[in-house]
């Protein structure tokens, strides 16, 4: 019997061919948009939950996989009311910047503004110059940690309440402040860098592909494990943690890695480069492929179907 498998995140999710369009056997309805941050993704992911149910689709038949986004990253809801709005919903036809993962309401009246990445270029100055005003005075690695656990535990109450199956998994390690060293070709190169900036170097260095513009080939240099915790380094955060159902997570596990996530699974995994050609900040398309196949299509949800 076919599934209903909604599945949300970011561009790691919902970029190309990436892991949902290789779950073939089913109705997949994939809520990912690029540069989404968890916020995001948390609200796509139970408006279309709620969305299949009001259509008559038993919860039994329904499944969730997300896959969580950086900490990092927030979004602003600018409606028409606003005196800018039109001034953000401006722009060349693909403005990657606004997503609506309620297809219903037009852009006009109303829109979610990603920040994606720090200082991230959007072909839209006055949503650079929001966003850069919330980077420069009131952004904190604390804050965005103690959101993301919030938006884990709000997806996690709703599927209990609704009794949706669901499971969750991050795009790379966003648990530990963990680094390593910018490899050679990069902008920053031999500098030591927290893992979730490595994709700010890759868009800073002008998004071109140079052969050893890949992950670090020696990956002994990536530190996760003899690395703290952000729950241990943001008191503030650790009864949140405790009441998230680890359970319901996949992670990559190594040597190194305990909270890997999708970026974990490809380069120190299965050893593939990270990103072709045109793209060198994403998983290729044969490594969404083999993802899908020898992970996610092995999870519980899937048997018997």
């Amino acid at each position: 019997m076919k599934k209903h498998i909604i599945t949300a995140g970011c561009s790691f999710t919902n970029c190309g061919k990436s892991w949902p369009y290789h779950i073939k056997e089913h109705n997949v309805y994939n809520v990912g948009a690029v540069g989404a941050g968890n916020g995001y993704i948390s609200r796509a992911a139970i408006w279309k939950c709620e969305n299949l149910l009001k259509k008559g689709i038993p919860p039994e038949e329904i499944s969730l996989i997300i896959m969580w986004s950086g900490i990092d990253r927030f979004e602003v809801l600018s409606s028409k009311e606003s005196p800018l709005h039109k001034d953000y919903i401006s722009g060349d036809k693909n403005r990657w910047w606004l997503s609506n993962y309620n297809h219903f309401i037009k852009e006009e009246d109303s829109v979610w503004l990603k920040s994606s990445i720090p200082d991230m270029d959007w072909e839209n100055k006055a949503v650079v110059n929001l966003m850069s005003q919330y980077w420069k005075y009131f952004y904190s690695v604390e804050e965005s940690f103690l959101k993301t656990l919030e938006y884990i535990l709000r997806v996690q109450h709703y599927c209990e309440v609704r009794n949706i199956k669901y499971k969750m998994c991050c795009w790379q390690n966003i648990f530990n402040q963990y680094s390593f060293k910018v490899p050679n070709g990069w902008a920053y190169e031999n500098q030591e860098i927290f893992a979730q900036e490595i994709w700010i170097m890759t868009w800073r260095d002008g998004g071109h592909w140079e052969p050893d513009r890949v992950w670090p080939e020696d990956l002994d240099q990536k530190i996760s494990k003899d690395t703290p915790l952000l729950r241990d380094v943001y008191p503030q955060t650790t009864h949140l943690w405790d009441m998230i159902d680890f359970d319901k997570f996949w992670f990559y596990e190594d040597d190194q890695v305990e909270y890997g996530g999708l970026a974990e699974w490809v380069v120190l995994g299965e050893k593939h480069n990270m990103g072709m050609q045109h793209d060198p900040a994403h998983p290729s398309e044969d490594s969404h492929k083999q993802f899908a196949n020898d992970v996610i299509l092995k999870w519980e949800m899937f048997k018997g179907a």
